[in-house]
C-alpha cells in the first residue's frame, strides 16, 4: 500500500506532523492540503421541519405549521459562521461545518446518524461534540449514515451500520457516536454517500468504496446478489474500503469493451443508488442503477463498474465538477456558463439518457449547485436559481404564494444576498449567505429567526 504517493512535496510523515503543530492545513500535499480556508456565512434554512414524516408516503408537511416557505434564521447557528453543509441528496437531516471544523447536526437520527449519541431526533441544531477534536472539512450524508472527513485526511462513520455502509470491518449496531472508518491507504480526501454506501477518494486520486452492492454501486463488477434459502434474495455487502480497480469504456453496438488504466478522480458524487466521478482530465465515469438514464450512456442498463460517459469525452466536454440527485445528475461544465443534465427528474418528466445542456442556466458563472430528489438549486452570480417541481414543502425558498416550480426561476427571497454555497436534502435547502460587509449584515437581519426548541 506504502507506494509513497505523494507526488507533490512532501513525504507523508514530516506533513502528518506539521499539520499536527500547525493545527491547520499546514501542508501543502495534494489533496489534504489544497483546501484553502472557505468563506464563512450565516445559514439560512428553508423547508419542512417535521422530520419524521420527511419523504414518507402521506402529505401532511404541505399542511403543516412548521414547515418554513421562505428562508430563515436558526437560531442555535445565527451568530455561528457556517463554512460548508452536507452533501447527499436524500438525508432528511442536516449537518453545518463551523469556521472552527466543528459540526452542528439537526433532523431525522432513527439509526443515530447524528452522531450525539443517541437516536432521538433534534430539532435544533445541535454540536457534535465527540469529533470536536478533529477539524471536520467535509460532510456526506445517506439515507441513515453520515462520514465526516477530517482536515487529517481520518473519516469518521456514525448512523446505521447495517449494510456495512459506516466501514467498520464488520457488521455492528447502529454507531450513535461517530467512529474511525478502518481504512489503511493514502489520506482521504473526499467522500460521499449513496442511500446505504459509501465512498471515498484519497490523495492519489483511488476511489475506495464500501456498503450495500445492489445494482452495482460499489464498482466492483458484482451486485452482490446470492440465494440465501427459499428463493429469499440477500446481498454480500462489503464492510471496509475497497478500492475500485477496474475502469472501462463501453461501445453497445460494436458489442466491444475497452479497460482504461485506473485514473487519477478528483471529484465524486453520489445519488442514493449510483456514483459519478470526474479524473484529472476533466473525463466522467458512472457506475451503479441505471434506471432513467442517469448514468449518462442512453441506456439504463446498471453498470458494474465505473464506465465512462463518451458524451463527456472529448475536447471541451468534460466536466469540472458533479453534483448527483436521486435519479439525474447535474455537470459543471469546462465551458464557463454551462451545467449538463442528465436522468430524470421526476417520473412524470421527460429522461435526458445522455448528458444535456440546461439552458436556463446557460452564460451563469455558478459557483454552487446542489440537488435533492427531484430538483436542484444553482448559486451564481448574485443570484440563487432554482428547479423544483412538486409538490414541495418549502425547499424551494419562494414563500408561501409559489410553493413549487418545474421551470427554473428566481429565488426571490433571497434578493441582495450574495450566496457562497448550497445544501439540499429531499424537503429542505440551506444557504450559506455572506455575511462581511454591514450591508450584507442589514439585509440577513432582515430573516426571520426561528427557534424549535419547544418541539424537542
Amino acid at each position: 500500500m506504502a507506494e509513497n504517493g505523494h507526488e507533490n512535496g512532501t513525504n507523508g510523515a514530516t506533513a502528518e506532523k506539521r499539520k499536527a503543530e500547525n493545527g491547520e492545513n499546514g501542508d501543502n500535499r495534494n489533496g489534504v492540503a489544497k483546501r484553502e480556508k472557505l468563506e464563512g456565512g450565516t445559514l439560512l434554512f428553508s423547508g419542512a421541519t417535521d422530520w419524521k414524516q420527511v419523504g414518507r408516503k402521506g402529505g401532511d408537511l404541505v399542511k403543516s405549521a412548521n414547515t418554513q416557505w421562505s428562508p430563515v434564521r436558526l437560531e442555535a447557528l445565527k451568530d455561528i459562521n457556517i463554512v460548508s453543509v452536507n452533501k447527499g441528496s436524500s438525508s432528511a437531516f442536516c449537518m453545518a461545518i463551523a469556521d472552527d471544523g466543528h459540526v452542528y447536526a439537526w433532523g431525522r437520527n432513527e439509526a443515530g446518524q447524528l452522531g450525539l449519541g443517541d437516536s432521538k431526533d433534534r430539532f435544533v441544531p445541535t454540536l457534535v461534540t465527540d469529533i470536536t477534536g478533529y477539524d471536520v472539512v467535509e460532510v456526506a450524508t445517506g439515507k441513515s449514515h453520515c462520514l465526516f472527513l477530517t482536515s487529517c485526511g481520518k473519516v469518521l462513520a456514525a448512523g446505521s451500520n447495517e449494510q456495512g455502509q459506516c466501514g467498520q470491518g464488520r457488521k455492528t449496531g447502529s454507531l450513535e457516536t461517530p467512529k474511525l472508518v478502518v481504512h489503511d491507504g493514502a489520506d482521504i480526501t473526499s467522500v460521499a454517500c449513496g442511500a446505504d454506501f459509501s465512498v471515498l477518494l484519497d490523495t492519489e486520486g483511488k476511489v475506495w468504496t464500501f456498503g450495500h452492492p445492489e445494482n452495482g454501486t460499489l464498482g466492483h463488477n458484482d451486485d452482490g446478489k446470492f440465494m440465501q434459502k427459499a428463493n429469499k434474495v440477500e446481498f454480500r455487502c462489503e464492510y471496509s474500503p475497497l478500492q475500485v480497480k477496474v475502469w472501462l469504456e463501453k461501445d453497445t453496438k460494436a458489442k466491444e469493451v475497452t479497460p482504461h488504466p485506473v485514473p487519477n478522480i478528483k471529484k465524486i458524487s453520489c445519488g442514493p443508488n449510483h456514483t459519478v466521478a470526474v479524473d484529472e482530465n476533466k473525463k466522467v465515469y458512472s457506475w451503479g442503477f441505471g434506471g432513467y438514464g442517469r448514468l449518462g450512456h442512453s441506456e439504463t442498463a446498471d453498470e458494474l463498474v465505473p464506465r465512462l460517459i463518451k458524451y463527456l469525452d472529448g475536447k471541451n466536454r468534460g466536466l469540472r465538477d458533479v453534483f448527483c440527485g436521486a435519479s439525474f445528475n447535474l455537470g459543471l461544465s469546462e465551458i464557463p456558463g454551462m451545467v449538463n443534465m442528465w436522468g430524470i427528474y421526476t417520473p412524470q418528466k421527460e429522461a435526458n439518457m445522455y448528458p444535456k445542456a440546461i439552458q436556463d442556466l446557460s452564460g451563469w458563472n455558478v459557483r454552487s449547485i446542489a440537488c435533492n430528489t427531484k430538483g436542484w438549486m444553482a448559486a451564481a452570480d448574485d443570484a440563487v436559481i432554482a428547479c423544483m417541481p412538486s409538490p414541495c414543502s418549502g425547499e424551494l425558498g419562494t414563500g408561501e404564494k409559489k410553493k413549487s416550480s418545474a421551470q427554473p426561476c428566481i429565488v426571490d427571497t433571497l434578493e441582495g444576498c450574495y450566496v457562497l454555497r448550497l445544501g439540499a436534502g429531499p424537503a429542505h435547502s440551506l444557504y450559506i449567505v455572506r455575511n462581511q460587509t454591514d450591508a450584507e449584515k442589514t439585509r440577513l437581519n432582515k430573516f426571520e429567526v426561528i427557534d424549535q426548541s419547544d418541539m424537542e
